[in-house]
């Protein structure tokens, strides 16, 4: 997949492209939430949707978690997001 490859280096200075961020997937659930790396946290509201959450890194992967997830997951790992990520490259 070449959207796989695009992905794992999207975040770049603390910052991503709008486009990337559309393609990023949801991690819904894994096998160990431990192993799970915190990248930064996202608010951002495109036209069709509405970014509220973390992205991280699972493997060598990039995911977008909800903050209703994080919520959720909150009470079995605690999240230690020090950055905020900075969307750019809007409406291109």
């Amino acid at each position: 997949m070449e959207w796989e490859k695009v992905l794992r280096d999207a975040v770049q200075g603390n910052s991503i492209k709008e486009l990337h961020l559309r393609k990023v997937p949801t991690l819904k659930t894994c096998d160990d939430w431990n192993k799970v790396t915190e990248l930064g946290m996202v608010d951002h509201k495109t036209k069709y949707a509405y970014y509220k959450g973390g992205l991280v890194k699972y493997g060598d992967r990039l995911f977008f978690v909800s903050e209703e997830r994080l919520e959720a997951v909150s009470n079995f790992r605690k999240w230690n997001f020090k950055t905020k990520i900075k969307i750019t490259d809007i409406d291109k």
